[in-house]
């Protein structure tokens, strides 16, 4: 596993309590690459946040991602629930998820 992937893991342990598998891993780089992941908040150099559900922890992560690179997991903020919900709420915003 790359040292990046890493980083992701040791953050999303520290942020979150959870540890994935290695599949689990995979599943969250192909809702970020297929657009299946909420986009949150885009933000300077081609960076995004996401906001994703993962499917056997029940848990919902946010990740600050380089186009198809994930570069951390971010911790969870109220801000980014507050403006995951308004999205959520928009007709616009719906068929992100």
């Amino acid at each position: 596993m790359p040292r990046e992937h890493w980083h992701f893991q040791r953050q999303l342990l520290d942020r979150y309590n959870i540890v994935l598998a290695p599949a689990e891993f995979s599943l969250v780089m192909e809702m970020i690459n297929r657009r299946r992941a909420q986009l949150i908040e885009e933000r300077r150099d081609g960076q995004a946040i996401y906001s994703v559900r993962l499917p056997v922890a029940q848990e919902r992560i946010y990740v600050l991602a380089h186009g198809a690179r994930i570069i951390t997991a971010w911790p969870p903020e109220k801000r980014l629930n507050v403006i995951r919900r308004q999205l959520e709420r928009s007709p616009l915003g719906a068929g992100s998820l």
